[in-house]
């Protein structure tokens, strides 16, 4: 606005320095007239060959841990820059870095911290550089487009020691079992040797091939925890970090974590859209494909836990331990818990009451009797202080 009443001024004082024929007149309006050109021009000379570069310390990329981010600011023009602004466009929630400062012949160095407010893929950039010239006239502004993208993982909380090596008990979790314990699986054929029994012998292959061929074998791969989780769009509620979806997956990264550590298996299987199966990995390295999975998953799935098919797949899945992380308040899935117990087959339910987080229903009580281990998870809680009930009861 500033600039169209000095644009007009100039014109009004020309068109009367015309009609009077006032020198004085015309120097002022092509001073004016000089200077609008002057701070037209300035910004776009002083913008080009503007540098940032933003060098990202990401730490330990997962909700709730700190980063820090380090600007470096330099023009490589020959003209003052005053006045230059730096915007961050990266949307991070209680995260602005951004910064006015006044550009010579060295960089300008700042580094801003923030925590993570939210898991999933973060974008760092792109980067708004805006140039003024010292009369506040007129604005160039310059869009940068390096980006730094974070993978942020689930918070990753202390819980009790619910999985210990098969020699332990824990509670009242029967003993999880030995390898030796699930059949093996046949992986191929080799030339027979003396000294295998003649139940290894593949006759098919040995009449086909004209000498005794015997089969080899390979011990399934076996979890020591199947972890189920409820994804379930309709189970869901709260929002934010203070809802039972990211208690939830908070929950299932913090249990794999833990049984990882102890240096045993844990896959998992989700009721969200795809029916994601993860299994784990055969050369028994703590990859990260668990936790990646959890840092991008959604509450997309349309089927209630009773009716999803992880069920079946528990069913002709080798297993130790089975530990579902629902807050659906639907007693069926009980039933469909109960029918993958087999021998040696150890229960856990953690079970989010979606009241404490805002849901609307009915008193709900429920037991899942003494064989298997129910943790009731509620708003606020902290889960290294989860301890092991009998039964659900909601009080209103």
């Amino acid at each position: 606005m500033t600039r169209v009443v000095l644009a007009g001024g100039i014109g009004v004082l020309l068109f009367l320095a015309y009609l009077t024929a006032i020198r004085p007149a015309f120097a002022v309006a092509y001073a004016l007239g000089g200077l609008l050109l002057l701070a037209w021009a300035w910004p776009r000379a002083a913008a080009r060959g503007i540098r940032v570069h933003r060098s990202l310390d990401a730490g330990r990329a997962s909700v709730g841990e700190p980063f820090e981010e380090t600007f470096s600011v330099q023009k490589g023009s020959a003209v003052p820059a005053p006045w230059v602004e730096v915007q961050d466009l990266s949307g991070l929630r209680d995260y602005q870095p951004g910064r006015v400062v006044s550009l010579g012949k060295r960089p300008v160095i700042w580094s801003s911290q923030g925590v993570y407010q939210q898991r999933g893929r973060v974008h760092f950039g792109p980067t708004q550089v805006v140039v003024s010239e010292p009369f506040g006239l007129f604005r160039r502004q310059v869009r940068l487009e390096a980006l730094d993208d974070v993978l942020v993982y689930p918070r990753i909380w202390p819980l009790p020691e619910l999985v210990v090596p098969a020699s332990h008990h824990a509670g009242i979790v029967p003993r999880t079992g030995n390898w030796s314990d699930y059949p093996p699986e046949s992986s191929g054929v080799r030339d027979y040797s003396p000294g295998d029994s003649f139940g290894r012998i593949h006759w098919a292959l040995s009449h086909r091939h004209g000498r005794l061929m015997s089969k080899t074998f390979e011990q399934p791969l076996t979890a020591d925890v199947w972890v189920v989780l409820d994804l379930d769009r309709g189970v869901h509620h709260g929002e934010g970090l203070e809802s039972t979806l990211e208690y939830a997956i908070s929950l299932a990264a913090s249990l794999c974590v833990q049984v990882q550590e102890h240096g045993r298996q844990v896959g998992l299987i989700a009721t969200d859209e795809r029916a994601t199966l993860i299994e784990p990995s055969r050369t028994g390295r703590k990859d990260r494909a668990l936790l990646d999975y959890l840092a991008l998953c959604r509450a997309d799935g349309r089927l209630q836990l009773a009716r999803a098919g992880v069920w079946e797949k528990l069913r002709r899945l080798p297993r130790r331990a089975v530990a579902v992380i629902t807050p659906s308040a639907d007693p069926a899935w009980l039933g469909s818990l109960q029918s993958v117990r087999a021998p040696g087959t150890a229960l856990i339910v953690f079970y989010l009451d979606a009241c404490s987080f805002g849901a609307a229903g009915s008193n709900l009580s429920f037991d899942l009797g003494s064989e298997t281990e129910l943790y009731v998870v509620r708003r606020g809680d902290d889960f290294s202080r989860l301890v092991s009930t009998r039964d659900a009861v909601r009080l209103v």
